[in-house]
Order: structure tokens, then C-alpha cells, then sequence
């Protein structure tokens, strides 16, 4: 089973403090100070034409104030779109939100398949949370994921390694570590070698 709980709370919990100058013509900077300051009126009416400009950083925001009523009207539907748009443009925690979605069917129809699709982009753009689903959709065989043991220490090793010290990291490895028991010391020897040599996706 993919794990949630302490690591939905970080996911949803990532903030994004950039500052500008006041006065300045809206920019995403300080569109994210505003969000970051809970000025949502501000931040919306700043964020929106930014995203409506392909922007996805502020695409996501959008999304985020949408599905919580954050200053607005809640809005599911209109901030799925938002979502998928800003997931579509390469956006990491967009990706992982929705795959999120797919997966617990939060306003969205529940799919495993796509779940894993929004994961492995987030993984493969460097998203650590993206790499710790993908590799537990190894471990497990989720989602039309084969069980492929030695790719999944691979992703639970790199997410291990991006992860900021805490009881999140503590977790993702002891989750690679049980991994580990289970594998050869030549597989674990490919996996460490597979982590090594593994690159970031360019954005297109």
C-alpha cells in the first residue's frame, strides 16, 4: 500500500517563500508572497493571469486556492483543471497531487494506472515524493506496475537521498532498507549503480 499520512501532511505543507518589491507589476514572486502572507485576494488576482499565461507554478497556486476555498469559492472541478494543467507543464508537487487524486479518487475517477502515470513524470522530473510512490508501485505491483524489486530500491534510494532529515526520510528508508533484505547483493549492487547513474527528465 502506498504510504500517506505524514507525507501527504509535508506535500501539502510546501511553501514557496519568495518575496518582491511592493509596487512592481504582478509577477510570480509576489503572487507567491502574497499566498505565502494568506492575502488570497491578492494572490488570486495576481495568480490567475499568470497561469492563463501557461505559467505553472501560478497554474498550481490556482489549483490549490480552487480545491480549498482559499479566498474564493470552492471549486473541485475547476481546480482539477487547474491541476492537470499545471501537471501537464511539468509541474512536480502538480503531478504528485494528482496522482494523488487518481489514487484515492478525491473528485476525480479512482485509477491506479493513472496514479502511477502522475508519479513516474513527478519521479522522473526529480520529485522525491514522486520517487518514494513509484518505488512503493514497484515493491507492490500497483497500478499494472511490475514487481521489480531492484527498481524500486533505485527510486526509495534517490527519494531516501532528497528527502530533508526527519521522520519522513527516517521512513522512505526503512521502507528501502526492507528492500534491501530482499534483494542479492549483486541486484543490490545494480540498484546502488542505477541510482548513481540517474538523471533528472529535461522539461521539454
Amino acid at each position: 500500500m502506498i504510504v500517506r499520512s505524514a507525507l501527504h501532511l509535508w506535500v501539502i505543507g510546501l511553501a514557496l517563500g519568495l518575496a518582491s518589491a511592493p509596487g512592481r507589476a504582478a509577477t510570480i514572486e509576489s503572487a507567491i508572497a502574497a499566498y505565502d502572507l494568506s492575502d488570497y485576494t491578492a494572490a488570486y488576482a495576481e495568480l490567475l493571469p499568470l497561469a492563463q499565461r501557461d505559467n505553472p507554478t501560478a497554474a498550481y497556486l490556482v489549483s490549490r486556492m480552487l480545491l480549498a476555498g482559499q479566498g474564493i469559492t470552492r471549486n473541485t472541478d475547476e481546480g482539477i483543471r487547474w491541476l492537470r494543467f499545471a501537471a501537464a507543464r511539468g509541474h512536480a508537487e502538480a503531478q504528485v497531487q494528482l496522482g494523488q487524486r487518481y489514487e484515492l479518487g478525491l473528485g476525480i475517477v479512482q485509477s491506479d494506472s493513472e496514479a502511477i502515470r502522475w508519479y513516474r513524470q513527478a519521479a522522473e522530473s526529480g520529485s522525491p515524493v514522486g520517487q518514494l510512490y513509484l518505488g512503493m508501485a514497484y515493491t507492490n505491483g500497483r497500478g499494472g506496475t511490475p514487481v521489480d524489486l531492484v527498481t524500486a530500491h533505485m527510486w526509495l534510494n534517490l527519494a531516501t537521498a532528497a528527502l530533508p532529515p526527519g521522520a519522513v526520510r527516517t521512513s522512505v528508508a526503512g521502507l528501502r532498507d526492507a528492500v534491501t533484505a530482499q534483494l542479492t547483493p549483486d541486484e543490490i549492487a545494480q540498484a546502488h549503480a542505477r541510482a548513481r547513474d540517474w538523471k533528472p527528465a529535461r522539461a521539454d
